[in-house]
């Protein structure tokens, strides 16, 4: 469905022809999306079904299950899901009981097989229904023809990623590049330190521009970053089929002093690596900060228009959680960590009051924000098919 032809001309459908009209834009003329893109339930329900369910989405590390019977649950976009080690490999199954509804588990932790509280159905880890007690007298009923949905899921460097509609394109597809680009970090290998969460009041896009943009360093980051990461020398490359790249550029004066964060470094991070932090976007919500000792996993979950879910995870090398001062260097990363994140939190809920204002109308970006129009061409391109600008192959 071609969405802006077949949108008669309602709100959502004169909103759906400036994204189409901006998603079209050069570079050199960007402008940000129109406020109603962040502010539309109806456009929020679009998104959800064009850009979310139609994606790769990350949701665990293969490290949050690394023994079989581990598992982690979590909603995504009200749909119920399991992340479990099987034993033979990472699953992620519909928690929903097949018999009326219950949720088979909740949180994280180990288990031989999952049982339902509510009726007592239970069903192997791999989702295959074992036992429905008393179900004797039910003509037909086999248990061995029901199993819970498994949604479709691959692994890369780690990350455990699903697509709900089962239809995107081959992962490998899309990240063509971006695990040789990471190499030197190990994704595979690292474990997560700390998880930091947070509630936002924002919409999802607001925060994936502000993690891949540096112009903003000379506002709310102007005492943190910006003294040694002026936003001027930062750059975003150009956008590949499924994901981009932006740089953080450290003053040359500042290397390597700047790294000296308290964390033992990768060993195999090279000096050109040690020449900023890098800031890694899998379209549409895999965002990944790589410095030296340590990788940041961004993990965003949409609820609405105007709310957000953040769980920012500190992925560490295994030697490192192993230190027996651990706990005390990682309270005090955390609370930097946490000090920085406010500083965006802050200003982004300020973003959002804005957007519903009547008076606000589409910006034009800085060459510095060419994440953004990276990202509005993604979701112009999804919602209403309008074309990319992308690195061929």
């Amino acid at each position: 469905m071609n969405t802006v032809i077949d949108t008669p001309s309602t709100a959502l459908g004169l909103l759906l022809r400036e994204v189409a009209r901006i998603g079209a834009l050069p570079l050199e003329r960007a402008e940000t999306l129109p406020p109603g893109a962040y502010t539309s339930q109806a456009f929020f329900d679009l998104e959800a079904r064009h850009v979310f369910k139609t994606g790769w989405m990350c949701v665990a590390h293969q490290s949050q299950v690394p023994d079989r019977g581990d598992y982690v649950s979590l909603d995504w976009l009200g749909e119920p899901m399991v992340v479990v080690n099987d034993g033979a490999r990472i699953r992620v199954l519909s928690r929903v009981c097949l018999h009326r509804w219950a949720p088979i588990c909740e949180g994280r932790g180990n288990a031989s097989k999952f049982i339902c509280p509510f009726h007592k159905w239970s069903y192997r880890l791999d989702g295959q229904l074992v036992g429905a007690p008393l179900m004797n007298e039910a003509a037909d009923f086999e248990p061995h023809d029901c199993a819970l949905p498994e949604f479709r899921t691959d692994v890369m460097d780690g990350f455990v990623l699903v697509n709900v509609d089962g239809q995107a394109p081959p992962l490998a597809a899309l990240t063509a590049g971006m695990s040789a680009a990471l190499v030197n970090y190990e994704l595979d290998r690292l474990v997560v330190g700390s998880v930091l969460e947070y509630e936002c009041r924002f919409n999802w896009k607001i925060m994936v521009e502000t993690f891949m943009e540096c112009y903003h360093h000379i506002g709310p980051h102007i005492e943190t970053f910006e003294p040694d990461f002026p936003a001027k020398i930062s750059y975003v490359e150009d956008s590949r089929a499924g994901w981009t790249r932006g740089f953080g550029v450290a003053r040359p004066e500042a290397v390597p002093a700047v790294w000296d964060m308290g964390l033992p470094r990768f060993p195999k991070v090279n000096t050109k690596e040690c020449e900023a932090f890098g800031l890694y976007l899998l379209y549409p919500l895999h965002m990944l900060a790589t410095f030296p000792d340590r990788v940041v996993w961004f993990q965003a979950q949409p609820v609405g228009p105007d709310l957000t879910l953040l769980r920012c995870h500190q992925m560490l090398q295994p030697e490192t959680v192993a230190l027996p001062d651990f706990a005390a260097r990682m309270a005090g990363q955390d609370k930097n960590f946490d000090v920085i994140n406010l500083e965006d939190i802050s200003v982004n809920e300020k973003q959002q009051i804005g957007a519903n204002s009547g008076f606000a109308k589409p910006g034009r970006l800085s060459h510095l924000e060419k994440a953004i129009w990276q990202l509005n061409q993604y979701v112009a391109n999804r919602i209403v098919g309008t074309p990319r600008t992308i690195v061929p192959g």
